[in-house]
């Protein structure tokens, strides 16, 4: 697994984050996510423990869960520095990076959420862009609309 050009360390966006500790090229791969394949979304019993998972395929997740991943410490943010690729089950996820990646910049990508989950899902990713929720780019749009129709009038 290649992270040897990253390290998790605490993020001003949430907990811990995953950070370059060498430049990346946009096109670069960054780390393998990694972790089992399953056909049951991983949860927490006690809601405590965070869940690193990834819907690779309708019904199938990768389970980011093990101490081995450290891409599990991205971030989201709403203007992201790279992406999560999914190469089928030989080569497994990637980060990639999507733009140049100076050493010492916090790597985050878009966990691309839907409208329900986002509701539930603050952003504090302090991007001029964010739209105060964790949600897929394409329907950021939506929920800003959404939020500016649903505010309280005089």
């Amino acid at each position: 697994m290649n992270t040897a050009g990253t390290c998790s360390q605490p993020s001003p966006i949430s907990g811990l984050g995953l950070f370059a500790t060498h430049p990346f090229a946009a096109g670069e791969r960054i780390a393998a996510y990694s972790g089992p394949l399953t056909d049951v979304p991983p949860t927490t019993r006690d809601g405590s423990t965070p869940v690193y998972a990834l819907e690779v395929s309708p019904g199938l997740w990768l389970d980011g869960s093990p101490a081995d991943n450290p891409a599990r410490h991205a971030n989201h943010s709403c203007q992201p520095n790279a992406e999560l690729i999914w190469h089928g089950p030989t080569e497994g996820a990637w980060l990639t990076a999507s733009h140049p990646i100076a050493k010492g910049m916090e790597i985050t990508f878009d966990y691309g959420f839907s409208l329900a989950e986002s509701l539930f899902q603050p952003c504090r990713c302090g991007s001029p862009e964010c739209a105060g929720r964790i949600i897929a780019a394409p329907l950021r749009p939506a929920l800003r609309r959404h939020l500016r129709f649903s505010r309280p009038r005089d």
